[in-house]
């Protein structure tokens, strides 16, 4: 089994503990007959979300390997297939309830947003977990203290992409990395210029929770 499938068996005892800080879950709305998980994994959000078995739920994920281990333990109404969040193999106005737990900081977001925004039924709803700054900040301090320039180099980068997400709303790409972190003002601006239009939502001690209705 690959370092990547047993990360998302933590994450899975992550989902189902909801005294750990890194647990985080979305709020099903209560008439929603499909919801779609980008980034699922082996699906363990959609896992712990004991869903009733009425509600389709599909995850997409560029790792092959989650998929194919989270098939073989989710349940029959919970489709997992190979995706990206900027290029969703759904059609339009597919989903009451779309939602990405830590994964949209290492997406193109303008685009993964408008896809979120096409696949949403008129007054479905987006929910996000996403890296605040201060958890970048954090892992600066860590890499000062232990030397580690190459690790250090890297969080440049991220601060920069960030920065010209928030200004211009572009982000760059450097052999395959996108990453950034996010400020619940500027994922707002980027949510409203989606067609999503941005909801009060709570926090948690290392996580930005954003949450955002559909434009009818």
């Amino acid at each position: 089994m690959g370092a990547g499938v047993e990360y998302h068996r933590r994450e899975l005892a992550f989902a189902l503990d909801a005294t750990h800080p890194s647990h985080s879950l979305p709020q099903l709305p209560r008439a929603a007959k499909s919801i779609l998980d980008i980034g699922c994994g082996m699906g363990q959000t959609l896992m712990a979300l004991r869903l009733n078995p009425g509600i389709e739920a599909w995850g997409v994920d560029p790792d092959m390997e989650a998929i194919m281990a989270g098939r073989e333990i989710v349940g029959s109404n919970i489709h997992l297939v190979l995706g990206a969040g900027e290029h969703l193999p759904f059609p339009d106005a597919s989903f009451d309830l779309v939602f990405s737990r830590v994964a949209m900081p290492y997406m193109d977001i303008p685009i993964a947003l408008a896809e979120i925004s096409r696949v949403l039924r008129p007054s479905g709803k987006f929910w996000a977990a996403l890296h605040p700054p201060g958890m970048l900040a954090k892992r600066i301090g860590e890499d000062f203290l232990r030397g580690q320039a190459r690790d250090l180099a890297f969080c440049c980068f991220v601060a920069l992409n960030s920065g010209s997400l928030r200004l211009f709303g572009r982000q760059f790409r450097i052999r395959g990395h996108c990453e950034t972190v996010q400020t619940r003002a500027g994922f707002q601006k980027l949510l409203s210029a989606s067609g999503l239009e941005p909801l009060p939502a709570g926090t948690r001690s290392n996580q930005l929770i954003v949450e955002a209705q559909k434009r009818q």
